[in-house]
């Protein structure tokens, strides 16, 4: 039996269809758990009216605006059964996800969760590109935490926030933490890894729309976001190598570099594609750290020949595709949302 937490704020429009692909799933020994984060559309109604044709339907609507990490844990924290499926609204999932999700977690004792390949689809859910990590199978958590996250410059997840896990595992490590907002899961992931493998499904069971058609429902900011990255993975690199001193040296050098060139990119970022109000208001996030505020203050010196040859940059790149280019607002979330999934 398996326990599905599906996730949603004001997502009315998508979440009919969300609903009815758990429902139609060929696994059907499942409860869902649909956790409503204070929803001001018609998402009530709609959980209601499947509720009342479906006993497996549990609705739970908050009277105030958790967060994901908290509606997520308050989802986790009614699921009954061992296995539990985490699923966010907007998104459409193949009728065998939770099938072969069960399958993989259930028959590998060394796995502790299991994800999957994830496909992006325009409005009309035409596939117009997927996210392929791995082969099928099981991934080793020294290689997918070492190799994998610890590799990656931006600090971006393999796990695209969607997945099957152990439910005692999610008592062991104490569920998301708030701490990190929309990101939480992130740092759950590599939490688990620091003890068991992971099962990758190289299908595309999930596929999600464009940035195009569902924007983004909240905003940290790039400098948050990367401060909150940054954080879990300082955190998460001593834990593993805690026991060896010398290889923890060398990787917290190989992180600080890391971290100067993922913090720098993100400022160009800001230059580029914000006001020159909303880079000076990224000092005050960066205070705290004075490596940080040093690398800002590098590009306020050259902010009037930086600005221009950006703008310069990203004209000639518009140019070459033809003029086609991506509504701002898509174009903001992907470059300041580097693990947004």
């Amino acid at each position: 039996m398996v326990s599905i937490v599906l996730v949603t704020y004001n997502r009315a429009k998508r979440l009919r269809l969300s609903i009815q692909d758990i429902l139609n799933q060929s696994f059907t020994e499942f409860e869902l758990i649909i956790c409503d984060d204070c929803s001001t559309d018609d998402t009530e109604k709609i959980c209601l009216d499947f509720a009342a044709k479906d006993s497996r339907i549990k609705y739970f609507g908050h009277k105030s605006n958790l967060r994901m990490p908290a509606n997520c844990n308050f989802g986790i924290q009614q699921s009954r059964y061992d296995y539990v499926a985490i699923l966010h609204d907007g998104d459409r999932f193949r009728k065998d996800l939770i099938a072969q999700w069960y399958a993989a977690l259930s028959q590998n004792e060394s796995v502790g969760f299991v994800f999957n390949s994830i496909g992006v689809a325009d409005g009309e859910d035409k596939l117009l590109s997927e996210y392929k990590e791995f082969p099928e199978g099981v991934v080793n958590k020294d290689y997918l935490l070492k190799e994998v996250f610890f590799r990656r410059w931006r600090f971006d997840s393999p796990v695209f926030g969607e997945a099957m896990v152990k439910k005692s595992l999610l008592k062991e490590k104490g569920l998301l933490k708030d701490t990190y907002g929309f990101y939480a899961d992130v740092d759950f992931w590599m939490e688990v890894l620091h003890t068991h493998n992971a099962y990758y499904c190289a299908d595309t069971l999930i596929t999600g729309p464009s940035k195009d058609y569902q924007p983004q429902l909240f905003n940290y900011g790039m400098i948050k976001t990367f401060k909150f990255l940054y954080s879990m993975h300082f955190y998460h690199r001593k834990k593993a190598f805690a026991d060896q001193p010398f290889r923890k040296l060398k990787e917290l050098i190989f992180f600080s570099i890391q971290g100067f060139f993922c913090l720098n990119y993100t400022l160009l970022l800001l230059i580029k594609n914000y006001s020159f109000g909303a880079f000076i208001g990224a000092a005050s996030a960066l205070k705290s750290n004075i490596l940080f505020l040093i690398s800002w203050l590098a590009l306020l010196v050259f902010y009037p020949i930086i600005f221009p040859l950006l703008k310069l940059f990203d004209a000639i790149k518009w140019l070459f595709k033809g003029g086609s280019r991506p509504s701002e607002q898509t174009a903001q979330f992907s470059e300041a949302n580097p693990s947004s999934r």
